[in-house]
């Protein structure tokens, strides 16, 4: 390996490792070498070999290429790839939790979402929602066979899913965050439940209506961060002091974004088939999304803390269009 560019890698990687362990002993014990012949490719006397090279990289989650300082045009990035077995969604509930867990380590953390769909960590405070919206990822767009044929209350969902949902929960509640939503933001959730009514995979009027009711919640809830400039748990009626603010904007957000940020470290996620995602930490992109994320919160208005008739207007569009849907329920 180069010098310069084993001495960049060495530099990611410090950055890279948990604060509370020695590196040297660390990669003592996953390349099997000893501790003299780690220092000596610390200190660049030693090339790291190409197999190391990769060991290391999938050791500490670094992409490989973060060797390279050359502004290229291709960017590699990390896939979930989903199926239609449980176990596979189980992976999925795991890689946010990890994700987040990741940045967390890291000084001046923040969570920035434009959410072109409602963000994903909002359903799992809201039971009913959260079992409709896991059930109809896995049914409709994993085509899970287990989950065919079958009315949304008939369905189980897996305990391992559930036990990951608290710990997501804790997790958002724990990371600041900046989110940018428009008039359609929830838009495809609605979408979705009133396909399933209408296709008859509801048993019972009163189930829609409870996952209704879990939508006016959420409104609820981000409307009381964004009035409190802090998140809030409705599940427990309280806030905390971890910071949060809304952005409403009139522009079409056009696909989901969501950028981990830090002093050190960053990381992209664009949305992908629906409600997957795909990750980079290439430096020139995550330059491009913050980017593109400040400029698109700049053209935004903001709703957070004073802005209260702007916050008010705002969600009284939204909650209109869910009541719109829950008379067409009534009367059905």
């Amino acid at each position: 390996m180069a010098t310069t560019v084993q001495t960049n890698f060495i530099e990611l990687l410090k950055r890279s490792a948990p604060m509370h362990i020695s590196l040297a002993e660390e990669l003592s014990e996953l390349l099997q070498i000893s501790l003299d012949s780690v220092y000596r490719r610390l200190r660049c006397e030693t090339d790291i070999t190409l197999s190391e090279t990769f060991a290391i990289c999938k050791h500490f989650n670094i992409p490989l290429e973060a060797l390279s300082e050359v502004n290229s045009n291709m960017v590699a990035f990390r896939i979930n790839k989903l199926t239609a077995d449980s176990e596979s969604f189980y992976q999925y509930l795991q890689v946010l939790h990890g994700d987040l867990s990741w940045m967390m380590k890291y000084p001046n953390h923040r969570l920035i979402y434009a959410a072109e769909d409602l963000p994903v960590f909002y359903h799992f405070f809201f039971p009913k929602l959260a079992q409709f919206k896991m059930m109809y990822w896995n049914k409709s767009i994993l085509n899970s066979t287990a989950l065919q044929g079958r009315k949304v209350e008939d369905i189980q969902l897996p305990s391992i899913w559930l036990e990951e949902v608290p710990k997501l929960r804790d997790m958002f509640m724990s990371i600041p965050t900046t989110e940018l939503w428009n008039d359609d933001t929830l838009k495809s959730t609605i979408q979705q439940i009133k396909f399933y009514w209408e296709a008859g995979f509801f048993a019972e009027k009163q189930t829609v209506l409870s996952v209704l009711e879990d939508l006016d919640g959420i409104l609820a809830m981000a409307s009381k961060q964004a009035e409190n400039g802090k998140k809030y748990n409705p599940l427990k009626d309280q806030s905390n002091d971890t910071e949060y603010s809304l952005y409403g904007s009139e522009l079409m957000i056009g696909n989901n974004t969501v950028f981990l940020t830090s002093d050190t470290h960053q990381a992209s996620y664009i949305g992908h088939n629906s409600f997957n995602f795909i990750r980079s930490n290439n430096r020139y992109f995550n330059e491009i999304t913050e980017s593109w994320l400040n400029n698109m919160i700049s053209k935004s208005t903001p709703l957070s803390l004073v802005a209260e008739k702007s916050r008010n207007q705002f969600f009284k569009g939204i909650y209109n269009s869910v009541d719109k849907f829950r008379q067409q329920v009534i009367q059905d």
